[in-house]
């Protein structure tokens, strides 16, 4: 049970992997305590094919709570000409090699007959999902360098590009000397009852709040690293306690990139449009209509309102199934199961 949550996580972190980063595990089953908000019972919702194009470069937002939603970065390189890929910066390359091995060996371990290897893998998941949501979103957002953008038909036009794709990479976008204003707004996708400055804010809250955690904890984890080279010595137990600090140090700096890149796509417009530099708001009926389904009341609005949870586990079956959010699934599960708890301590304080 469970066994391949930290290659789930790891198969997230590289940039360049050209699949789902769900692509190859098998799903994960977790045993939950019943969340604050009953499951509902309803007919399901048509699939929509395409609504959302996962080959393309989009932010969604997925409310949790009144107060808190779930967000992903869809950023895919299978977009980009195959000639591309090699602008991308050495680091993110090397990055991506060492995610794969370390996905590997995570693997062979979690395969082991050996009972201790079977125990460490039975209590590092564990802590494992209790890890904040929030951090897989702002992992979700890759670094400004490996970043991918879209062009404008003015950029087009000029000739500045050469490629069938319309994509770059943002080397090639330094190189090129693409104002910003020649770029398209990456698309943030939200429910309909979901307003865009409500969204706006629950981003910078998610970065303004998480920068000084993901800091601190990413120095105490590389500190500790160091120190638990002795386990490397006992050659029948692996070096467990020095992978996971490793691996935590690497997704708490993942995680100040993100922050980092958040920052930048939130950079203010000077138009009136409920719009950043660089996100363009898509409210989406077809989002809305899930949530809908449950009953519960969706005015998120009302200043007086008790923060409650607003989504539900046939919900998240329901997103994941009709939006191809499979790979979201194991996430917006433990944002539920997280905001729950968060919220029954709240009440009892």
């Amino acid at each position: 049970m469970g066994n391949h949550l930290m290659a789930h996580g790891i198969a997230r972190l590289g940039p360049l992997l050209k699949t789902s980063p769900a692509y190859g595990l098998r799903p994960l089953v977790w045993a939950r305590k019943a969340s604050s908000v009953e499951n509902f019972t309803t007919n399901k919702l048509p699939k929509l094919r395409g609504a959302i194009d996962h080959d393309s470069i989009f932010v969604i937002s997925l409310p949790i709570t009144t107060k808190r939603s779930y967000f992903y970065c869809n950023h895919r390189p299978s977009i980009l000409d195959k000639s591309q890929l090699k602008t991308f910066p050495l680091i993110t390359k090397i990055e991506t090699k060492a995610t794969d091995l370390a996905k590997k060996g995570w693997n062979k371990l979690a395969s082991s007959e050996n009972k201790i290897n079977k125990t460490i893998i039975k209590y590092v998941n564990k802590l494992l999902y209790t890890i904040p949501y929030e951090e897989n979103c702002l992992r979700s957002f890759p670094s400004r360098n490996s970043m991918i953008r879209e062009i404008n038909e003015e950029a087009v036009s000029r000739g500045k590009v050469n490629t069938d794709s319309g994509a770059l990479v943002q080397q090639e976008i330094t190189n090129l000397n693409i104002p910003s204003e020649q770029l398209k707004r990456i698309p943030l996708i939200h429910p309909k009852f979901q307003k865009p400055q409500l969204v706006l804010d629950q981003l910078r809250e998610l970065g303004e709040v998480n920068r000084p955690t993901h800091l601190k904890y990413s120095i105490a984890c590389l500190i500790g690293v160091p120190l638990t080279l002795p386990f490397a010595l006992v050659p029948v137990v692996p070096n467990v306690p020095g992978f996971y600090l490793a691996y935590r140090a690497y997704c708490h700096i993942k995680a100040l990139l993100g922050v980092k890149h958040l920052d930048y796509l939130l950079e203010n417009d000077t138009t009136p449009t409920p719009a950043t530099k660089h996100l363009v708001f898509k409210d989406m009926g077809a989002l809305s209509e899930v949530y809908e389904q449950s009953g519960i009341n969706l005015d998120l609005d009302r200043g007086d309102r008790q923060e409650e949870v607003i989504i539900t586990k046939d919900i998240i079956e329901q997103l994941c199934s009709r939006f191809d959010l499979g790979h979201l699934k194991e996430d917006l599960k433990k944002a539920l199961d997280q905001e729950s708890k968060r919220l029954r301590k709240k009440t009892t304080e």
